[in-house]
């Protein structure tokens, strides 16, 4: 009797121990986020508790093998979905092979299987020829579900990140193409802004051209008439009042005469001559004779020069770009400050570019488009005729450069004059 008895505590322990080791099983099973990686040796362990006399490993075939390699196709358990007992039949290589031939004498092999997919396999292996009772068997059975469904769980929830980060990503890629598409149209809208705008000069200089030529003949005809009439005036004794007032019509014809030579030289129909011009001796002597008229006006002007190749152009007109610019820098700056003259040589692009910054009151958004329109300015109608910049585009397209602008209202503006070098051959030229 007392034999009998300790027989059925020790089957009683032995029941705890696998209750407590399924226990633990579930739990393990039943966290989130899986690492099946992780999960797995944990299992294992837990499954050599419940199964004391073998050997457990794990083989998943979309994770970490954790058993003998099997090739797909050659294991009887996995072809035919059931479990195999190597008692029974000793096809599977787990037991026929090379290593385990030698080691194991009972193998045990259950496939990991969700609906028809087969996810892997668990093995038992012992050294000693056994079996497995109808109870661990069933156990077993219980445990290979679990960890079938545990594996598919995960492998599920693996593919919703991956479908999650897909879609991160695919997000982001438009993201990236709206914003790429949005510059494209902003560009595209710039680009419209400046054929309109360059369809508005041509339409523009076509007028200048056939009202100059109009205005030029009477003007001349009253300014030789009042210079007469001027000249006369201490013989024929005109009065005073009437002398002063001959002076103001001289004065505003004169005007006008000078706003039809601008318009005259807006619309292109004056004569260029071209020759090699040093920029950086045009830039020097400029800044020579404007710089004390400035400096009353406590404004310095700086310099940043670099060796800067020859350009090909007119020097008077070149000469005038650059006053145009330093003149509206000026009167940017009613309080004082400082103008910065800086030049640079694109030896890739073969371009040079001269920076004209200043340090006053900027330009209103609102009229930023306007600035380079015929007659538009922001000065007294006295100081200013609106041709400054139209006039300095123009001479800067004439000579297959071009005229940028950039402005913070409140900071200041900076002007860059962006000119070609001159041609390879013409550079030789001066260098001989």
């Amino acid at each position: 009797m007392g034999q009998h008895h300790n027989t059925a505590l020790s089957t009683e322990e032995q029941l705890k121990k696998q209750i407590v080791a399924l226990h633990k099983i579930n739990n393990i099973t039943g966290f989130l986020p899986l690492n099946i990686a992780e999960m797995l040796p944990v299992i294992k362990k837990e499954m050599e508790d419940i199964f004391a006399d073998f050997e457990c490993n794990i083989n998943v075939f979309a994770g970490k093998s954790n058993c003998c390699t099997l090739e797909e196709g050659s294991c009887k358990a996995l072809r035919d979905q059931l479990p195999m007992l190597a008692e029974q039949d000793q096809s599977c290589p787990c037991y026929t092979g090379k290593v385990c031939q030698k080691t194991y004498l009972a193998h045990i092999c259950v496939p990991l299987t969700a609906g028809t997919e087969v996810l892997g396999v668990i093995t038992l292996k012992s050294m000693r020829r056994q079996g497995l009772s109808r109870d661990l068997l069933e156990l077993l059975l219980a445990i290979a579900n679990q960890v079938a469904a545990t594996i598919q769980r995960s492998q599920l929830l693996n593919h919703l990140a991956q479908e999650k980060r897909n879609l991160e990503n695919a997000n982001n890629e438009i993201t990236q193409l709206n914003t790429e598409l949005m510059s494209t149209i902003k560009e595209l809208k710039r680009t419209q802004m400046q054929l309109i705008y360059s369809e508005r000069l041509a339409a523009a200089g076509r007028l200048a051209a056939n009202l100059t030529h109009e205005i030029n003949n009477p003007i001349g005809i009253i300014l030789s008439r009042l210079e007469w009439l001027l000249l006369e005036a201490p013989e024929s004794e005109l009065p005073e009042e009437v002398v002063r007032d001959l002076q103001v019509i001289k004065k505003h014809t004169d005007r006008i005469a000078h706003i039809t030579r601008g318009l005259l030289s807006f619309s292109r129909r004056t004569k260029n001559e071209t020759s090699l011009v040093n920029l950086e001796k045009l830039i020097k002597e400029t800044v020579a004779w404007l710089e004390r008229q400035f400096s009353r006006k406590d404004i310095m002007l700086a310099l940043n020069l670099n060796p800067l190749p020859q350009v090909m152009g007119n020097r008077d007109q070149l000469e005038q770009v650059l006053v145009n610019i330093l003149t509206n820098a000026k009167d940017a700056l009613p309080k004082g400050g400082q103008i910065t003259i800086a030049a640079k040589h694109d030896s890739e692009q073969k371009l040079i570019q001269i920076d004209v910054a200043d340090t006053g009151t900027g330009i209103p958004e609102e009229i930023m488009n306007t600035i380079f329109d015929p007659f538009f300015s922001t000065k007294d109608k006295e100081l200013g005729t609106g041709l400054g910049l139209p006039i300095s585009l123009t001479i800067m397209k004439e000579h297959e450069g071009f005229l940028r602008m950039a402005s913070t209202p409140g900071e200041g503006s900076c002007f860059s004059m962006i000119l070609p070098c001159a041609p390879m051959h013409e550079e030789g030229e001066r260098n001989g």
